[in-house]
């Protein structure tokens, strides 16, 4: 007869979902651990949690090719020159861009063109974004500068062919 080999320890994962509010999960899943240890007298039995990390949805999503921007889902309508700046902006996070420079890169003129152009875009912009028109920074007397690019997805978006 062969001796069946004894087994010290076994894992066992158990997966339950938990909905609770985002202050209390934590306490919820200590409790709910602690509740299983006690009810079935695994007194010194090693019962983890673990909680996956909530992933942030950016705030707006700024979809390349199909020239479409989503406020939380929602589709924004903005002009070319309105897209073409804040695509700009978001794709180069942090930086200052002065109002010539953007004219020159948005607009493409070299020519002199009165830059409250610009004050005007970004003003529709924000007006059209709602909520999350915070995420332009005014820097007073030099331009704009986008300084959370988290809040922010830039994506390309057409299917590869």
């Amino acid at each position: 007869m062969k001796a069946i080999p004894e087994v010290t320890s076994v894992d066992v994962t158990v997966v339950i979902r938990l909905s609770a509010p985002t202050g209390q999960v934590v306490d919820t899943a200590a409790q709910l651990a602690e509740a299983l240890r006690a009810a079935l007298d695994l007194s010194a039995a090693d019962v983890v949690v673990d909680l996956p990390v909530p992933r942030a949805e950016p705030e707006l999503r700024i979809l390349v090719d199909s020239r479409r921007v989503l406020h939380r889902g929602v589709t924004v309508e903005l002009t070319r020159l309105e897209f073409d700046l804040l695509h700009h902006l978001c794709t180069h996070p942090r930086q200052v861009h002065r109002r010539t420079s953007l004219m020159n890169s948005v607009w493409g003129t070299t020519t002199f063109v009165d830059t409250r152009t610009v004050d005007v875009h970004v003003r529709r912009i924000r007006r059209k974004l709602g909520d999350a028109a915070s995420i332009i920074t005014t820097v007073r007397g030099v331009g704009y500068r986008v300084d959370n690019p988290m809040a922010v997805s830039v994506e390309h978006d057409a299917l590869a062919s």
